[in-house]
């Protein structure tokens, strides 16, 4: 089910979703995505792989916003999601990554491909994709200057710095997969990002 919005915010949001064909979900109070739910305690991965590493977990029943659907290498559906409330002490919320589409008990069809999804953004230098929008939060990987980025939703970090959810498209042979996920620092894009819908916190 997407996540409902007034229609007072759904009209001042049109102009930001006109901006581009593939651009994200408009922003709301909610944040971005559509509103699943783990039936189970289930892992969240930094690509759309077999074997790409485990970075966080989605916890049985927790909010996760759905924002888009890739498939593995063996074609089995995984859904791009940011776990909403993570775990004091344990996992930052707002951790983002991939969780297996037959862990969650919503019916996730209607969400847009993951491959034609977001604004194309480039980096300005190598730079860090973390897995929360926070201080101290893991690296998962790496964006590298002039690779293509799909720029996803914007969200500040505890110090009111902007970071910029995105997927790194290429990837490296034997070092990264491609369309691995993570916030990467704004300061690191070269292009202007401010007109990207927020993230959200809730």
């Amino acid at each position: 089910m997407h996540i409902s919005r007034p229609l007072s915010v759904v009209i001042a949001a049109c102009a930001t979703v006109a901006l581009s064909a593939t651009a994200a979900p408009a922003a709301g109070p909610l944040g971005i995505g559509w509103a699943v739910h783990p039936r189970i305690d289930t892992g969240m991965y930094s690509g759309p792989g077999l074997s790409t590493p485990r970075i966080g977990t989605a916890w049985a029943g927790d909010n996760v916003a759905g924002i888009c659907q890739d498939n593995d290498n063996n074609g089995n559906r995984m859904v791009l999601g940011i776990e909403r409330p993570g775990r004091n002490g344990a996992q930052w919320a707002n951790t983002v990554g991939y969780i297996w589409d037959g862990d969650i008990r919503e019916n996730t069809d209607h969400l847009p491909s993951c491959d034609v999804y977001g604004r194309s953004v480039h980096p300005r230098i190598d730079t860090g994709l973390y897995s929360a929008p926070g201080l101290s939060t893991p690296r998962i990987g790496t964006a590298w200057a002039g690779d293509d980025v799909a720029g996803i939703c914007k969200i500040n970090d505890n110090n009111g710095n902007r970071m910029v959810l995105g997927i790194e498209r290429p990837g490296r042979n034997g070092t990264q997969w491609a369309n691995t996920v993570g916030y990467i620092w704004d300061l690191d894009i070269r292009e202007i990002t401010g007109n990207l819908p927020d993230c959200g916190t809730a």
